[in-house]
């Protein structure tokens, strides 16, 4: 793993950001088996990960992640703080029942929420775009948030039917 070329405000932002959402994380009540929270940190950061390698890959290349266009240790930590993320967003939707219109209601907040952490991002240098625009985030951002609600209530449904159990109990 390549460490960072220097240690400045953007690692400090990963690191604070990460513990942060990890002591919240930790400080919540479980809403869900642990089994459903792994797949969901798993899809999470696979999804981020993949759309990162193609959006800033040598192909188009329309930003950097931490300091160099190169994969270190701190971009593999975002992608942790993607999952993270994904975590509280899950727990929210899960923890406010949401359902019907409210979901859309709850994709958009949140998507603007996600958009916001990545200004704030690029306002301590973890990414540097290169053609790339924050108004194209939040669309991406509400597609894969989608798809995130979409993959996480199926896997609650399988889960429930294999073990006959609600998820929430």
């Amino acid at each position: 793993m390549i460490l960072p070329e220097k240690f400045d405000q953007n690692e400090w932002f990963i690191i604070l950001s990460f513990l942060f959402v990890l002591c919240l994380l930790y400080f919540l009540p479980n809403r869900f088996p642990l089994s459903l929270r792994i797949m969901v940190f798993v899809f999470a950061s696979s999804v981020g990960r993949l759309t990162d390698r193609y959006l800033a890959g040598p192909n188009f290349d329309l930003y950097d992640i931490m300091d160099t266009g190169r994969y270190d240790l701190f971009d593999s930590l975002t992608y942790f703080l993607y999952a993270l993320f994904a975590l509280l967003f899950v727990y929210g939707f899960e923890k406010l029942n949401i359902k019907g219109f409210y979901t859309i209601l709850y994709l958009v907040l949140c998507t603007t929420a996600g958009t916001t952490f990545e200004w704030l991002s690029v306002q301590y240098n973890v990414f540097t775009f290169h053609g790339w625009k924050s108004q194209y985030s939040f669309i991406f951002y509400l597609i894969i948030q989608s798809f995130t609600l979409l993959f996480y209530t199926y896997v609650r449904e399988v889960y429930m039917k294999i073990t006959d159990k609600n998820v929430l109990s």
